[in-house]
């Protein structure tokens, strides 16, 4: 049986004493039974058995607590944010031994989340949140960046689906990229992989979801080509 650290003062905190009752009981779950990294894969079936609820119930307390955590690009899979810190394990050092294991599983989940710099994925999944997922002191008191991040969040138009598909399409990537894309941000309530607000939809696809295994695959006949799919 493996122990970790817990901290206290979470019930006096503004973002955690606001969530609902099955959020809070989710949350703890969660960090109770994530790996040493905080990663830990969606198995709503058994969360529900587990916490005596159901898994429309789960599905939506995840949904409550978006802001603490980082979907994969699959949903099949979530990062908790700022998990490393209370556990003490920040800054990751390779040299410590204590923190391989920690690395590794940054190494297995890389492509599910984008990973290109752990210690720049871990950086932005903390910045500019509330403990216990973030590095606030929890007392409710701002620093004055509230106004900011909500006026950037209202200036930023969440795209329909349809105008992904097309935008997708026209630079020849598929469908199925298209609505992975959507679920993956929808999901995290438009939070990238650094923990940002995203700003410029169409930006974050180019830079990170523009690849060759997203293109629309094509067959040859008759030395024409055509399309295997959308």
């Amino acid at each position: 049986m493996s122990y970790r650290y817990t901290n206290t003062e979470k019930w006096s905190d503004a973002w955690f004493s606001g969530l609902s009752q099955i959020q809070m009981l989710l949350f703890i779950y969660l960090c109770d039974n994530c790996d040493i990294a905080g990663f830990i894969e969606i198995n709503y079936k058994r969360w529900a058995t587990d916490l005596n609820s159901t898994i429309s119930t789960l599905e939506g307390a995840c949904k409550g607590l978006a802001r603490g955590l980082i979907w994969s690009k699959e949903s099949d899979c979530i990062f908790i944010k700022n998990f490393l810190k209370h556990q003490k394990n920040l800054p990751l050092n390779e040299n410590n031994k204590a923190h391989l294991g920690i690395l590794k599983r940054f190494e297995i989940y890389k492509y599910k989340f984008d990973i290109e710099n752990v210690n720049e994925f871990i950086e932005g999944a903390c910045k500019g949140l509330l403990s216990p997922t973030g590095n606030g002191n929890g007392n409710g008191i701002s620093n004055g960046n509230d106004k900011k991040e909500e006026t950037e969040k209202s200036k930023f138009k969440i795209p329909e689906l349809f105008e992904i598909e097309s935008y997708f399409k026209e630079n020849g990537y598929s469908n199925e990229s298209a609505e992975k894309f959507y679920a993956y941000y929808e999901a995290g309530n438009w939070i990238d992989g650094k923990g940002q607000q995203v700003k410029n939809w169409k930006q974050k696809a180019q830079a990170v979801w523009f690849k060759p295994e997203n293109k629309i695959r094509k067959a040859k006949y008759n030395g024409v080509n055509f399309p295997l799919g959308s």
